[in-house]
């Protein structure tokens, strides 16, 4: 899969207005979702997602130009929930004064986007095909640039100080980082991932503690 580079086309063809219509769009993601954990994203395809979603392919194609396009927007759902759970956890936390105590919450956030990750029909699955798929890398890029430059914002904010690169790239290593500790203990069933989510929190709080603590 990575060695698909070339343009690939993402866009919903058409988004769907009356409730029958959204039906079956959903039905379409529900099944694409569901095939991405029993036969994996090398072998997906249209055809079995439209046999799965109970219909035929120009019907699918009517919604979506190929199967990159339904993982793209597969994938856009799963990244819009993570972030909404980033937007609550930042709504919550924004007027703490002190940004060390604000860190000791980031458990908190680590452990919610675990949560709705697993809790996702094929969520890990989802999320590993946004980084193998080279169409779809972008997206997921997107996302994190998202939450880097709002957590950015915050520290900056409670800090008192205008954001600057330095900070910019701290935030964005911190939440890069963030997602690999919860992608961790989502694909290795081996490690207790309570005990990796705690241990990657207190990691990035450990990295930003020496500059917090010069600076308040």
């Amino acid at each position: 899969m990575n060695a698909v580079r070339e343009q690939v086309e993402l866009l919903e063809k058409n988004k769907p207005r009356q409730e029958r219509a959204k039906r079956t769009y959903e039905g379409i993601l529900a099944a694409a979702a569901e095939l991405l954990v029993e036969v994996g994203v090398e072998r997906i395809s249209t055809n079995i997602m439209a046999e799965r979603a109970g219909i035929t392919v120009p019907a699918l194609y009517r919604y979506f130009p190929n199967k990159y396009a339904v993982l793209n927007a597969l994938g856009a759902v799963l990244m819009d929930r993570q972030n909404e759970v980033f937007q609550h956890w930042f709504d919550q936390y924004a007027d703490e004064q002190n940004p060390l105590a604000l860190l000791d919450r980031l458990y908190e956030l680590l452990q919610q986007t675990y949560d709705l990750t697993r809790e996702q029909t094929g969520g890990l699955e989802i999320i590993q095909s946004l980084r193998a798929v080279a169409p779809l890398q972008e997206l997921r890029l997107a996302s994190h640039r998202l939450v880097a430059d709002q957590f950015a914002s915050l520290l900056a904010g409670v800090l008192g100080r205008e954001l600057d690169v330095e900070m910019a790239v701290q935030a964005r290593l911190s939440v890069d980082t963030g997602y690999a500790v919860v992608e961790m203990a989502l694909e290795d069933p081996t490690l207790p991932a309570e005990l990796v989510l705690r241990q990657g929190a207190n990691m990035i709080r450990v990295y930003w503690r020496d500059t917090l603590e010069n600076l308040i």
